[in-house]
């Protein structure tokens, strides 16, 4: 079911032309759907529906690192097949309190740094310029951060389109960026760099958004060469906006969306006997969707040891050995 079409069937549902909805009502019923579904996802034992592998690669001597944070909600756990090794999660006080001057070494921790609207921070005091994929960015940059004695300061300017351009001149020290947005939406992919065009990319923003954002994480020790880690991550709820998106639920569930939309819209109109009634539905069809997602045939707990266990130490170990 397309975002189209289950916008059409609310619409029936509630009495409305299909074909021609006003645009209030279609911005509504939009609206409607995008939290039905998200409301949907977000319950607990819905996470395997939002599953997702990414990957990147370390860099010798540095310790920090970001995933862009549109698409990602949460990192559940990062692995490298290098060192064959599976990286124990700890907390900034574990690190404070065991290793605050981390050596280089083969990682073997990774520790949540929160969220960030840049991926990498200045190297140095530095100038901050901007600049796009597309010439149709002509809108205004923005940043704020600390300069050099930690003093805060903003700057901005009027894009210049591909050109890279600086925020301000007058400002060249800029050592720690804690905003970065725009005043309209991307329409390339627009970079802050530092120093100067081609200089080191400091964050980056997504055609069609206005600002960034990024999950960072420090690697414990600091890695000593380049290894390739993979993240399973948990991916953000996808924001419904074209017609033809589709929602994050298996085929036979798409239907409990509208349901649920429907009576996010009973509310609006006051009708309790007809929000009794769907709600009992909703109810049934969410508990349908709940032991369809942690009742998997393949997944059959017992209290006593399982039997035909296969050994993978070689014909001299049966299994169970």
């Amino acid at each position: 079911m397309t975002f189209l079409n289950a916008q059409q069937r609310l619409a029936r549902r509630r009495g409305a032309k299909d074909s021609t909805l006003n645009t209030a009502t279609a911005t509504r019923y939009k609206e409607t759907l995008n939290e039905a579904h998200r409301a949907i996802l977000r319950k607990p034992g819905r996470e395997s529906l939002r599953y997702g592998v990414i990957t990147f690669a370390s860099v010798a001597s540095q310790k920090l690192y970001a995933l862009p944070e549109q698409g990602i909600a949460r990192i559940n756990r990062i692995t490298e097949t290098t060192n064959d090794r599976r990286m124990v999660y700890q907390t900034p006080d574990w690190l404070d309190a065991m290793a605050p001057d981390p050596t280089t070494g083969t990682p073997w921790a990774w520790i949540p740094r929160g969220l960030s609207s840049v991926h990498t921070q200045p190297s140095d005091a530095s100038e901050i310029f901007v600049d796009s994929t597309s010439a149709s960015d002509t809108n205004t940059a923005y940043i704020e951060g600390f300069i050099t004695g930690g003093y805060y300061r903003t700057a901005s300017v009027s894009m210049t389109g591909t050109t890279a351009i600086t925020l301000s001149s007058t400002i060249t020290n800029f050592i720690h960026i804690t905003k970065f947005y725009l005043s309209a939406a991307a329409v390339g992919i627009v970079t802050l760099h530092e120093d100067a065009t081609g200089g080191t990319e400091l964050s980056r923003i997504a055609i069609g958004d206005v600002a960034p954002k990024f999950t960072t994480f420090q690697l414990y020790n600091t890695p000593a060469a380049v290894v390739t880690y993979t993240a399973d991550v948990l991916r953000s709820i996808p924001e419904m906006a074209n017609d033809t998106d589709e929602f994050l639920l298996p085929v036979d569930f798409e239907d409990l969306v509208v349901d649920m939309a429907e009576l996010r819209e009973l509310r609006k109109s006051d009708d309790p006997n007809r929000w009794q009634m769907l709600q009992s539905q909703v109810k049934e069809g969410d508990a349908a969707l709940q032991t369809f997602l942690v009742g998997h045939p393949d997944w059959r707990p017992t209290w006593t040891p399982r039997l035909h266990e296969y050994s993978a130490l070689g014909a001299w170990f049966p299994a169970g050995t």
